[in-house]
């Protein structure tokens, strides 16, 4: 496995790994991926045999707050270490900045998930003396 962080990325092999997990809500707007990829702060994909196999895509400032808003693993490559290397490559680059999320869906179908993101030093942000408050359309 090889880790990039080109933003060079065949939007039919992004559409392909989101697909793969189910995220059909971004591969209803195909036209959206290039510009997601392209104003997005960092962005690292994950590659094994010439196949993007994991992203991870992160929106913010670079100074002061980080949100990583994609993190995912081709369900054929998965617990294979890759969601905790991206995740390690995104944390290594976001060290010096005060807030960084991350959000995943419930805890009774994210267990696993759950406990990587935990496992890296995330929180509830309710344990942090915080309530983080989104509109979903």
């Amino acid at each position: 496995m090889r880790l990039s962080r080109s933003r060079m990325i065949d939007p039919s092999a992004l559409i392909r790994l989101y697909d793969a997990v189910g995220w059909s809500t971004y591969t209803s707007r195909p036209e959206n991926f290039g510009p997601m990829v392209e104003n997005s702060w960092l962005v690292v994909s994950a590659w094994a045999d010439g196949e993007l196999v994991g992203l991870a895509r992160v929106v913010g400032d670079g100074a002061t707050v980080a949100y990583i808003q994609d993190l995912l693993v081709d369900p054929g490559h998965q617990l294979r270490g890759i969601g905790r290397a991206l995740l390690a490559e995104v944390l290594a680059e976001t060290a010096h900045i005060r807030q960084t999320y991350i959000t995943t869906d419930d805890a009774a179908r994210n267990a696993h998930v759950l406990a990587l993101y935990r496992s890296l030093g995330f929180r509830p942000t309710p344990d942090l003396g915080c309530t983080t408050l989104a509109i979903m359309r």
